[in-house]
């Protein structure tokens, strides 16, 4: 784990944000002090069944911190399945194919010779679904011996940093949001040889990637009730009533903002390791830095509520 920002700047935000310090876990440990969003959590094997109070401890954790990280898990596609399903039901994801061994675990695989990488930007996942997932949870299979660390933005905190005036502004405005821009006929994924392994529109899939759903720019948490920002230039097409052209200065800047160094922590993988996180609150982007090696993870996704 790589920490981002000074000890000082983690305390200062859990105060101002009123996150529950030194809540005593009876299940699990909980380490938050890993960077300005998320928390390592030891002291559990995800690979059985879990008693409903720990469940409850890891969902208290999880809407927290934002996003959960756990090392040194042994998790075969069904037990991953399973501990997703602790929080929810399992969705399937559009544009790649999940393992024959389990219908909802996607293998996210980047060959030595592949160029371009799963993730490879800002994000947060497929928000241009009618129901976008809450939860993603990836798990690392193989990963390389340097690079392909993942880092995690908390929208949460930076929503609440903008000024009045541009946060209201925010508020009142819709997103158009679309898969077209990454999987659709012109997007970035259209053309490229390993385009299976990267999400591009194949077969029955073509139609869901030219299409879109209005969400707005910012987006009020269901359990907790915090506002983050929502949109982004690659899952936002443009603002209602607005071209893209017209659109992309705003996407431009709240990405700008939201991934500034105090908002930001980076995950080192290693095998075994599993992230949990939050998509009503965080963004995240793959790190595309270890060409010539191989990565192999495995994605299974909860889903979520309509934005509001």
């Amino acid at each position: 784990m790589v920490r981002a920002g000074t000890e000082n700047r983690f305390s200062a935000l859990r105060l101002q944000e009123g996150r529950a310090i030194g809540m005593n876990y009876r299940h699990i440990k909980v380490n938050p002090d890993i960077g300005p969003t998320g928390a390592e959590v030891s002291g559990i094997d995800l690979s059985g069944a879990l008693h409903a109070e720990t469940v409850a401890e890891l969902r208290h954790a999880w809407l927290e911190h934002g996003v959960l990280f756990f090392r040194e898990q042994a998790l075969s596609p069904a037990a991953q399945a399973a501990f997703g399903a602790c929080f929810g039901e399992l969705d399937v994801y559009p544009f790649m194919q999940s393992l024959a061994s389990h219908p909802n675990v996607i293998p996210i695989i980047k060959e030595p010779d592949a160029k371009l990488n799963f993730g490879g930007g800002w994000h947060t996942d497929t928000s241009y679904l009618e129901y976008p997932p809450m939860a993603t949870l990836l798990y690392a299979v193989e990963v390389p011996e340097e690079g392909g660390d993942t880092l995690f933005a908390d929208a949460a905190a930076a929503c609440a940093d903008l000024s009045d005036g541009m946060r209201r502004t925010l508020e009142s405005l819709t997103g158009i949001y679309s898969p077209k821009i990454v999987h659709g006929r012109g997007g970035a994924y259209a053309g490229m040889a390993a385009k299976s392994q990267l999400g591009s529109a194949y077969g029955g899939e073509a139609e869901v990637a030219e299409s879109e759903v209005e969400h707005p720019l910012i987006r009020t948490h269901p359990e907790t009730g915090r506002k983050s920002i929502y949109c982004s230039k690659y899952h936002t097409h443009r603002i209602k009533g607005w071209t893209r052209e017209e659109s992309l200065p705003i996407f431009d800047f709240l990405m700008t903002h939201l991934t500034e160094e105090q908002y930001v922590t980076r995950f080192r993988w290693g095998p075994g390791s599993l992230a949990m996180w939050d998509n009503r609150r965080l963004f995240h982007y793959a790190l595309n830095d270890y060409q010539g090696q191989r990565r192999h993870m495995h994605r299974v996704i909860v889903r979520g509520d309509r934005p509001h």
